[in-house]
């Protein structure tokens, strides 16, 4: 039985553009972290795997003692995991609401696809 794999980020729709880098945006301004990271910057925070190491990226030192953040581990921890869990329910609220527009051509290839009889998945780190 034929079968077609898509990967979702990147091939199905630009997601990291789209949707992670908005829902970053959103939380920190949610949170009142002074950061907002353009597009070249969000194409060096994706070099940096995972949600929360991305946004460890920016507790230096520095920022941190700044912006009156908490200096030792398990206070960033509990900081980052607050601010994970409103980023992926951002990110979430934007899928459901079609904010992610599929890539150009994937409609037709999926349904071409489908009409073959193939099976379709989609297969994700995360």
């Amino acid at each position: 039985m034929p079968a077609l794999i898509f990967d979702c980020d990147g091939v199905l729709a630009d997601t990291e553009r789209n949707g992670h880098l908005p829902a970053f945006n959103r939380t920190f301004a949610e949170f009142g972290v002074p950061v907002r990271w353009s597009d070249d910057d969000y194409r060096e925070k994706v070099l940096i795997g995972g949600g929360k190491e991305r946004m460890a990226s920016i507790l230096t030192p520095e920022f941190v003692a700044a912006n009156g953040l908490p200096s030792d581990a398990d206070g960033q921890r509990d900081l980052l995991a607050q601010w994970h869990k409103r980023k992926t329910a951002i990110y979430t609220e934007l899928v459901a609401s079609g904010a992610l527009p599929g890539r150009p051509g994937i409609r037709r290839i999926v349904e071409a696809a489908r009409g073959a009889g193939w099976t379709l998945a989609v297969a994700s780190t995360s």
